[in-house]
């Protein structure tokens, strides 16, 4: 007697499929990065030059860390001059952190080098399979927005 998988068993298996497939390319790309910087240190940093200055608080909420941990984050950060801190605008006795030129210049450098690093691997596929990459990112950036 054969099985049929319900959608939600299969988007089971899908699910299980990307998940190790995205943890794999990216220790990939991280590792063949030239960075001292910890995951963390990264994500933050791309958290702060996404959305702009924020409190500590704020950046542990969206970066679904504990607020300590993301003061001993940014005070990394910000003792290798990759942030700086700034008195809040709407309240002067709160400070935000903000990215630094050097923070900024880094995190472009990390970019470029794992952008590079995934367009060498995507130059070594198929035409037909760097269109079948193409045509998923519009489904994918949805997921990873949550839509």
């Amino acid at each position: 007697m054969t099985t049929v998988e319900t959608p939600l068993e299969q988007a089971g298996l899908t699910a299980a499929r990307l998940r190790l497939v995205l943890t794999r390319l990216v220790r990939t790309l991280r590792r063949e990065s030239h960075t001292d910087l910890t995951a963390s240190q990264v994500s933050a940093l791309a958290t702060v030059e996404e959305l702009g200055p924020m409190r500590i608080s704020a950046l542990a909420t969206i970066e679904s860390m504990d607020p300590s941990v993301a003061t001993r984050v940014v005070a990394s950060l910000d003792k290798l001059g990759l942030l700086g801190r700034t008195t809040d605008p709407e309240d002067g006795r709160a400070r935000l952190v903000a990215l630094s030129d050097l923070g900024r210049r880094e995190l472009t450098e990390l970019w470029n080098e794992r952008t590079l690093g995934l367009s060498t691997r995507l130059a070594r596929l198929s035409a037909r399979d760097r269109a079948t990459v193409e045509a998923a990112l519009p489904v994918l950036e949805r997921i990873a927005r949550d839509e």
